[in-house]
C-alpha cells in the first residue's frame, strides 16, 4: 500500500509546539538523493522545510521505514510550528503509513484520526483521497477487507474527481492488492488493466515509472495466484500457461526496477518469481529466487510483508524438509498475530495445517485447523469493535456528510457539472423565474468515439473533464447559468439572454472555445470540435426550448459537425 505522535489536539491553533523546532536534532540519514537534500537545505521557512522532510520520509520508507519514521515526526512539528495545516495533514498520512510497516497500529490509527479532523477543520478535501486511501491499509491489516474495499472506491472516485494522478494511480494499484489478498485475481488483473490505461494517459515520467513497479509487481503476484488454482484443480497445462505469463511479467519488473529502483518490490518480485517457478515444477530457480528475495529482505526494515517467508517455507515442503517449513511458518505466523493480521493469520494456519496433513501428522493438522477456528472468532469481535469505532467517529460528522451526499446527488462525479436530476431541478426553479427569456444549448463533442478509439476511455475521461472546464470559462458573465453533463459526449447550458442574437453569441462562443483550445497536453495529437444547437424561448417553456434545441443539434451533426444551429439570419 501506498500512503511518535504526541498527545497535542488537532487543532492547528492550539497544536504548535511551545518551543522552536532544533533542527540540530535531526540525523538525516547518508546516502539521501542530492535534489531532495538540496530542496531541504534551501527552504527559507518552517512550511518549506516541512515540505521538504515529507519527501525525504517518502524517499527513505523503502529502506528504513523507522528512518522514515523519524523525519517524518520532524516534517509534521515543522508543519505545526508554521501552522501550515495541509502540510502538517500530509505529514500525519505519511506517518499512518510507515506506523502500520512497523506493527504500530494504533499510532497509525491516531495519526489517521489526526488528519481526518485537520481536513474537515481546513476544508483540506483536495486530500482526502490520499487519507482513505492509507486508511484502507489499517482496514486490510485486521482483516476488515470490507472496510478496506469501502475505502479505496471513495478514494478512486474523490481522485477521478479531483483529476489527481497520484492519487489515482494509488487507488488501483491498492485496489489490485486488496483483490490479491482476497484471492481473486481475476478481479486483481482488472484493476491493473484500469491502473496500466491510467499510467499510458500520464506525463510525469517519475510517477509513470513509480507506478510501472507496482504494476508489474501485483500482475506477477496475481498470475502466481492463477497458477496456484489451477493447481488446485488438477489442470496441469493451465499452471504452465499461467506460471509462464506470471515470469514474463516479471522480465518487464525486472526492467522497470532498473529505471526506478525499488528494494521492496524487488523482494516481492522474487518472492513472486519464486513462487511461480515452485508451480511449474523448476525447484532449483525457485531456490534461486527465494534465496535473493531472502537476501534482500534482510536489509528491509519494515514488518508488513510475509511473502519471503511463505515461499521459503513452501519451497522447504515440496523439498521434504518438513522442520525448515514449520520454522518459517511461525516466523511468519508470530509476525501476523502481533499485528492482529487476521486473514493473514488464517492463510498460514490453514499452510500449516495442509503440511502436517501431508505428512500424515493428523492430531498437529486438526490443532492448527482449530486454531484457525479460535482466530476467526476472535477476528469477528475486533472487527466488530473497529467498526463500531470508526462509525462513531464517521457520525461525529454526519452534517457534512450529508451536505456532501445531496450535493453529490445532483453533480456528476466524472465532471463536476450538474447531472441530469441537478438539471431538472434547476430548471423548475427557473420556471418560475421573472427572468428571461433563456437560450438552451446542447453541446455535443464531435467524433467522439475516435478519442476513446485512440487514447481510452481514460483518455475520453480527460476530455469530456477539459470540455466541461472550457465551457465553465464561458459562463463569466452568466451568474444565473446551469450547466449540465446531459450524458456521454453531450453537455446542456441554460442562461438568460435578451434575444436570440445573445443566444447564438453564446452558442458560438461555446463552440470557438472547444476548437481553439490546445488540446495537446491532455489529448497529445487529437484537437475536439463540438456542436451546438439552441432555442430560445420564456421560462415557462424551457422543457420545449430542450427539445428543440436537441433537434437543432442533430442539424448541427447532420450538417457536417463543427458548427451552430441554427445560423445567425
Amino acid at each position: 500500500m501506498r500512503a511518535a505522535f504526541t498527545a497535542q489536539s488537532a487543532t492547528m491553533t492550539v497544536m504548535s509546539p511551545p518551543v522552536p523546532f532544533d533542527l540540530g536534532s535531526l540525523q538525516l540519514p547518508a546516502n539521501l538523493p542530492g535534489p531532495l537534500v538540496m530542496e531541504f537545505r534551501a527552504a527559507t521557512n518552517d512550511r518549506e522545510r516541512a515540505q521538504a522532510l515529507t519527501s525525504l520520509a517518502r524517499y527513505l520508507r523503502d529502506t528504513s521505514m523507522h528512518g522514515a519514521q523519524q523525519v517524518g515526526e520532524a516534517a509534521l512539528e515543522l508543519a505545526l510550528l508554521a501552522d501550515a495545516p495541509a502540510e502538517a495533514t500530509l505529514a500525519l498520512i505519511g506517518l499512518s503509513f510507515v506506523a502500520a510497516h512497523l506493527n504500530q497500529l494504533e499510532r497509525s490509527r491516531d495519526a489517521v484520526t489526526r488528519a481526518q479532523e485537520l481536513i474537515r477543520e481546513h476544508d483540506l478535501r483536495h486530500l482526502q483521497a490520499s487519507l482513505l486511501n492509507v486508511r484502507a491499509l489499517t482496514h486490510m491489516l485486521i482483516g476488515d477487507l470490507n472496510g478496506a474495499q469501502q475505502d479505496l472506491q471513495d478514494s478512486l472516485g474523490l481522485a477521478r474527481q479531483q483529476d489527481d494522478p497520484l492519487d489515482t494511480g494509488n487507488a488501483l494499484v491498492n485496489l489490485a492488492w486488496l483483490a490479491n489478498n482476497r484471492d481473486e485475481p481475476g478481479e486483481a488483473l482488472h484493476q491493473l488493466n484500469l491502473l496500466e490505461e491510467h499510467i499510458h494517459s500520464l506525463h510525469d515520467p517519475q510517477l509513470r515509472d513509480d507506478l510501472n513497479n507496482y504494476l508489474h509487481e501485483n500482475r506477477a503476484h496475481s498470475y502466481a495466484l492463477l497458477a496456484r488454482h489451477a493447481r488446485d484443480l488438477g489442470r496441469t497445462e493451465a499452471v504452465q500457461h499461467a506460471a509462464q505469463q506470471g515470469l514474463m511479467v516479471l522480465r518487464a519488473a525486472h526492467a522497470a526496477l532498473k529505471v526506478l529502483p525499488s528494494r521492496t518490490t524487488e523482494v516481492l518480485c522474487h518472492a513472486h518469481e519464486s513462487t511461480l517457478h515452485l508451480l511449474s515444477g523448476d525447484l532449483t530457480a525457485a531456490q534461486r529466487a527465494a534465496d535473493r528475495a531472502a537476501e534482500l529482505h534482510s536489509g528491509l526494515d519494515q514488518q508488513l510483508y510475509i511473502e519471503v517467508n511463505l515461499c521459503l517455507a513452501e519451497l522447504a515442503g515440496a523439498r521434504g524438509n518438513h522442520a525448515a517449513a514449520l520454522d518459517e511458518y511461525h516466523v511468519a505466523l508470530a509476525l501476523v498475530r502481533s499485528q492482529h493480521r487476521h486473514r493473514d493469520t488464517q492463510r498460514i494456519l490453514g499452510d500449516i495445517s495442509a503440511l502436517h496433513e501431508r505428512a500424515g501428522q493428523y492430531p498437529q493438522a486438526l490443532r492448527a485447523a482449530r486454531e484457525a477456528l479460535a482466530d476467526a472468532r476472535d477476528a469477528l469481535s475486533r472487527v466488530n469493535v473497529t467498526t463500531q469505532q470508526q462509525a462513531r467517529q464517521d457520525a461525529s460528522s454526519w452534517q457534512d456528510r450529508l451536505r456532501l451526499a445531496e450535493a453529490q446527488a445532483r453533480q456528476d462525479p466524472l465532471t463536476g457539472l450538474l447531472n441530469r436530476r441537478g438539471l431538472e431541478e434547476g430548471l423548475l426553479r427557473l420556471q418560475e423565474s421573472p427572468d428571461g427569456p433563456f437560450a438552451a444549448l446542447f453541446v455535443d463533442i464531435d467524433h467522439f468515439k475516435r478519442v476513446n478509439d485512440r487514447h481510452s476511455h481514460a483518455g475520453g475521461d480527460r476530455a469530456l473533464r477539459g470540455v466541461a472546464d472550457v465551457l465553465r470559462g464561458q459562463l463569466a458573465r452568466w451568474p444565473q447559468a446551469l450547466l449540465a453533463r446531459y450524458g456521454g459526449e453531450e453537455f446542456v447550458l441554460i442562461a438568460p439572454v435578451r434575444d436570440a442574437a445573445q443566444a447564438h453569441a453564446l452558442a458560438e462562443s461555446c463552440r470557438h472555445a472547444v476548437a481553439g483550445h490546445d488540446w495537446s497536453a491532455l489529448l497529445p495529437g487529437t484537437d475536439l470540435t463540438a456542436s451546438v444547437g439552441y432555442a430560445v424561448e420564456p421560462g415557462h417553456r424551457l422543457p420545449a426550448a430542450l427539445t428543440q434545441a436537441d433537434e437543432h443539434l442533430y442539424r448541427a451533426k447532420r450538417a457536417g459537425r463543427n458548427r451552430v444551429h441554427p445560423p445567425r439570419d
